[in-house]
């Protein structure tokens, strides 16, 4: 079930990432209803939505392999869609209204983490892998 879990999410990343390192321009206006003009802020999209989520698939994936690794991927899984809750909280409140994306981003952020926690307390120790 672990396993499954990190797997799952490390397609999400994968998938998120494929699309923002080629075709950037197109989920950016979708989701935030704008896209950077200034070439550096291309590049630092593709690199950090692109690229940063592919790095993080590679490692979920990786992380998913091994009954003995598969505890710390769902940890990684808790912490990082945790971390992005959390800023996303942040940004809700200072920032102000959303729009949609924002809002069901944040649930399943907050459902992947809630989920996460159940998976390891019906498994609590990697040698019952």
């Amino acid at each position: 079930m672990q396993a499954i879990l990190v797997r799952v999410v490390a397609v999400v990343f994968l998938a998120y990432g494929t699309v923002f390192l080629f075709w950037p321009e197109t989920f950016l206006l979708r989701q935030l209803g704008e896209v950077p003009i200034m070439p550096s802020a291309m590049i630092d999209v593709r690199a950090t939505y692109g690229g940063l989520s592919l790095g993080l698939a590679g490692l979920l994936f990786k992380l998913a392999a091994q009954p003995t690794t598969v505890r710390a991927g769902v940890w990684a899984v808790i912490l990082v869609l945790g971390g992005m809750a959390v800023g996303r909280c942040y940004g809700l409140i200072v920032d102000g209204s959303a729009n949609g994306f924002m809002y069901l981003y944040l649930a399943l952020e907050i459902l992947a983490v809630a989920v996460s926690f159940v998976v390891l307390a019906l498994r609590p120790s990697f040698h019952q892998e």
